[in-house]
């Protein structure tokens, strides 16, 4: 595993799945994998899962039109203020797009449900909500739907090669992107 704590972008998300495990498990971090039934969404986590949803950390994909990715994670069912990430990354808004299920499984290698905090190329960069810190457990992907990593924040954007920054929302005011 090279230094920079990228996946290689061949394979599937299993592949994924046993290069994170292998990250993490080179790094000594402590960690727990759990097993559980497929999930895709917050939604689902939250109704069939017995972890916490303020602790749950979902990653969303974004295209930069200029070339790259963006995996934006962030707590529960806080919503990504665009604005903050463009910031955050050091582009203008207009050049950063959502990517489609589709997308993720073609240019990343996840599938919905197992998109993990974890840059899968060279192109991509990780980014996690300074929310996220706040805990001292979260509960995140790990490249399969039926698999989820429990670990430390701070040792999480230690192994991933993340930045921290204030990525969601303000839930007092209507932002829009």
């Amino acid at each position: 595993m090279n230094t920079t704590h990228r996946l290689s972008q061949a394979g599937s998300s299993t592949d994924h799945h046993a290069r994170i495990v292998g990250l993490l498990a080179a790094s000594g971090v402590p960690y727990a994998i759990h097993e559980h039934a497929p999930t895709v969404t917050i939604q689902d986590a939250d109704t069939s899962l017995w972890f916490p949803v303020e602790r749950l950390v979902k990653t969303v994909a974004f295209r930069i039109k200029d070339g790259g990715f963006v995996l934006a994670a962030l707590c529960g069912y806080s919503q990504v203020d665009y604005k903050k990430l463009a910031a955050a990354v050091g582009i203008n808004r207009t050049k950063l797009m959502r990517m489609a299920p589709e997308e993720i499984e073609t240019e990343l290698g996840y599938v919905l449900g197992g998109v993990a905090p974890f840059a899968p190329n060279d192109r991509t960069r990780i980014l996690l909500d300074a929310g996220v810190m706040a805990w001292s457990t979260i509960y995140c992907g790990t490249g399969r739907q039926d698999r989820t990593l429990e670990i430390a924040p701070q040792e999480l954007a230690h192994v991933a090669a993340a930045s921290i920054a204030t990525l969601a929302k303000d839930q007092s005011t209507n932002s829009t992107n």
